[in-house]
């Protein structure tokens, strides 16, 4: 692990360091075990619509987590999840309220000054950068004005384009919403690959009903990589690469297998540059597919933790903790190098890849069935490490290892039934 220094306990059984969100996920289990051993006091919050019937998530049930925090429904209406992390601070002292997901880092933007008058450092990136990461059209915008790599594009508004796109496009192609969250939208948007007219209609029609833009893009079927930054003052911190073997949905959505690699010298200089140029502060993630020549093309940019930051953790750079010493206005030192070649997998979402892929059969990123079910057991004897899996935290390991149990009972269940 990187020679950070060891932060201060908080004190007071009401006063915390740091209020994680998003709890029920892995960047928020990741970081609440990342702050806790690093001696911090965490609270824990997510909202009641990702909370499990006992109003649960997986980070409550770590034993770094000194408060859960059950929070309104997100989906339902941002305004009081965000009054509710606000209300929760005025009452309880905490140094930095760190969101992991979209939807959460959306919803606590307009609170980000009420959280300052309070002591209390919001752990986003400034405004403007947020305006333009949020916005894929204006992100690709930029990188095509620095010279990136970018798949061939069309950007669709709110009017039936439909005829125009299948003019410009052969399947398959990709439609990607141009934000990744909308509060009328129930849970994350993501791009999808279309191989029919109907398809293409489908996805757009909803775009059209929930008032946002959609990208209509070439398709790249190569391989996904992505970097994980911290910004402090225009200056990159640290620095780390992965490749996604395997993503869910399979298109490009949340990995399911990856591995920490070398950072790429034909793609760092160039997302470093768009880190920059967007003028990003904090964490922030750039993800490149590459195309059948091994052209890399961006894809997109995200300005939070993602869920792989846990093989950032265990590759050697603690991106939590010095996410922290940013929002906290305390030194960060320049991180040194980490361990190319790590291996992590998050069996749950695997399981699910491994069964999506057998209804996506002659779909692009899909694979035949036979070999599909071959790489998922194969994948035993060569990953060491699984996502929440830790023998010191076995709380949070138990209930993902119920949930995959739960997951493989249903999935039988589905089965039988058809």
């Amino acid at each position: 692990m990187s020679d950070l220094p060891v932060p201060a306990r908080g004190h007071g059984p009401d006063t915390f360091d740091v209020l994680v969100l998003d709890g029920a996920t892995r960047q928020g289990l990741t970081a609440v075990r990342s702050l806790g051993r690093a001696g911090l006091r965490v609270a824990a919050g997510e909202h009641a619509g990702d909370c499990d019937a006992a109003g649960r998530a997986l980070a409550f049930r770590s034993r770094y987590c000194a408060r859960s925090v059950v929070l309104p429904d997100l989906d339902a209406d941002a305004t009081a999840f965000g009054v509710a992390v606000v209300d929760f601070v005025r009452a309880n002292p905490t140094g930095m309220v760190l969101p992991g997901g979209d939807g959460a880092i959306a919803a606590m933007r307009p609170w980000r000054d009420e959280l300052a008058r309070l002591g209390c450092a919001l752990a986003i990136a400034p405004e403007p950068a947020l305006d333009i990461a949020s916005d894929k059209d204006r992100t690709l915008e930029i990188a095509e004005k620095l010279g990136i790599a970018c798949p061939r594009t069309m950007l669709i508004d709110g009017e039936d384009r439909l005829d125009e796109v299948l003019a410009e496009f052969e399947f398959p192609f990709v439609l990607k919403p141009i934000t990744s969250w909308t509060p009328e939208a129930d849970g994350r948007l993501h791009a999808a690959e279309v191989v029919s007219r109907a398809e293409a209609a489908s996805i757009l029609g909803r775009c059209r009903a929930l008032g946002i833009g959609c990208l209509a893009q070439e398709y790249a079927a190569g391989s996904r990589e992505g970097f994980f930054f911290l910004v402090v003052a225009g200056e990159i911190r640290a620095s780390w690469a992965h490749l996604a073997h395997r993503t869910l949905p399979a298109l490009g959505g949340a990995s399911v297998l990856r591995q920490s690699i070398a950072l790429p010298r034909d793609t760092y200089g160039p997302a470093a540059d768009l880190v920059r140029a967007i003028g990003l502060e904090g964490p922030c993630e750039v993800e490149f597919r590459r195309d059948a020549s091994g052209r890399p093309l961006l894809m997109e940019i995200n300005a939070r933790l993602g869920g792989t930051i846990e093989n950032a953790l265990l590759s050697g750079l603690d991106f939590t903790l010095m996410t922290w010493q940013w929002a906290t206005g305390r030194p960060v030192p320049q991180a040194g190098g980490y361990r190319p070649g790590v291996r992590t997998r998050w069996l749950r979402g695997d399981m699910r890849w491994l069964r999506n892929n057998y209804g996506r059969a002659g779909r692009p990123d899909s694979v035949p069935a036979a070999r599909a079910l071959a790489m998922f057991a194969a994948e035993f004897a060569r990953t060491r490490h699984y996502d929440c899996l830790d023998v010191r935290d076995p709380g949070p390991s138990l209930a993902e290892l119920r949930m995959t149990i739960t997951g493989i009972r249903n999935a039988r269940r589905t089965a039988r039934a058809r």
